[in-house]
């Protein structure tokens, strides 16, 4: 399953709350069990995805299972704590050791035989999109059909995370995109009106404990806040700090709007957020026209002895 969203529309947020929604509660899990895991796939090889890396962390995670995802979202502060861990570990002697002297194909079997015994059915992989940046001579495609082949075999669910860059794991490969199931976490668009009012509310919202100039300076200014944010819940949450932080730089007890205007992005960051932005929404976008063949050069029944005659 991919589940995919541009940046800051809270891919991380629906993965902390699905993990605890399949996992149950652990008075339910016989000893040993472990329900569902939770990994990155980053680019720690030159700027390239290193297929090892992904498959220490997985053996890791069931190694030294960290289960602070199991606590309730309003006692953690950010949902990315359940990668911490692993990120300081990875750090460690003993990561770096074992990097150097034990295959991937020892991790994978290592973590097969301790899915099964665990009995995992769920593992979540966020920045998804890192798989797709292999380095010359590997193919996303086997490496993708290779995780398709680790859920066969040890009966679980592999959830994948990512912005639209992760277009690369499934464009072009119809055996892929077949076997897949699709989630948008869909922006809120300026071009559907059904999103005006929750975009405002949600901007209101965000506003209500700064100190702002006047009671209705978002509102009024809903475009530059568009602007800033694409949508994106997490790009409008930075956009308001940055404006606060403008306010006291310039020794201000109110944010007005030369503060917003001071936390704006440069032009080519916010060319590249809407790129960003469409880039998602053709992905998701309805073919309305998908009966029409003229494109593809297709003359379907245009032949003598069409089936029907």
């Amino acid at each position: 399953m991919f589940l995919i969203g541009i940046s800051g529309v809270g891919k991380s947020e629906l993965r902390y709350r699905s993990m605890r929604s399949v996992a149950g509660a652990p008075s339910g899990w016989d000893r040993g069990i472990l329900p569902a895991i939770a990994v990155r796939a980053t680019l720690t090889d030159r700027g390239f995805f290193n297929p090892k890396d992904l498959a220490m962390r997985l053996a890791h995670a069931l190694r030294v299972p960290d289960l602070t995802w199991l606590s309730d979202r309003d006692q953690i502060d950010d949902p990315e704590v359940v990668h911490a861990k692993l990120e300081i570990a990875e750090k460690a002697q003993p990561w770096l050791d074992a990097r150097r002297s034990t295959t991937e194909h020892a991790l994978r079997f290592e973590f097969e035989r301790h899915a099964r015994a665990r009995r995992l059915r769920w593992i979540f992989i966020e920045e998804c999109a890192s798989i797709g940046t292999l380095s010359r001579g590997r193919s996303v495609h086997n490496y993708v059909l290779g995780l398709m082949q680790l859920a066969e075999e040890c009966g679980l669910t592999i959830i994948l995370f990512g912005t639209p860059r992760a277009a690369a794991l499934w464009d072009c490969h119809p055996d892929i995109r077949r076997r897949s199931l699709f989630v948008w976490a869909q922006r809120y668009r300026e071009d559907r009106s059904e999103d005006y009012r929750p975009f405002a509310s949600l901007v209101s919202s965000l506003g209500k404990n700064l100190p702002l100039e006047r009671p209705d300076l978002l509102v009024q200014n809903l475009e530059l806040a568009l602007a800033n944010s694409a949508g994106s819940y997490g790009e409008i949450k930075q956009f308001l700090l940055r404006a606060d932080q403008a306010r006291v730089r310039r020794g201000s007890h109110t944010i007005d709007l030369c503060d917003l205007h001071q936390a704006s992005y440069s032009r080519d960051h916010l060319l590249g957020m809407w790129e960003q932005a469409k880039a998602f929404d053709g992905l998701c976008e309805i073919n309305t026209d998908a009966a029409d063949l003229g494109y593809l050069n297709l003359k379907w029944g245009a032949v003598e002895g069409r089936v029907g005659q």
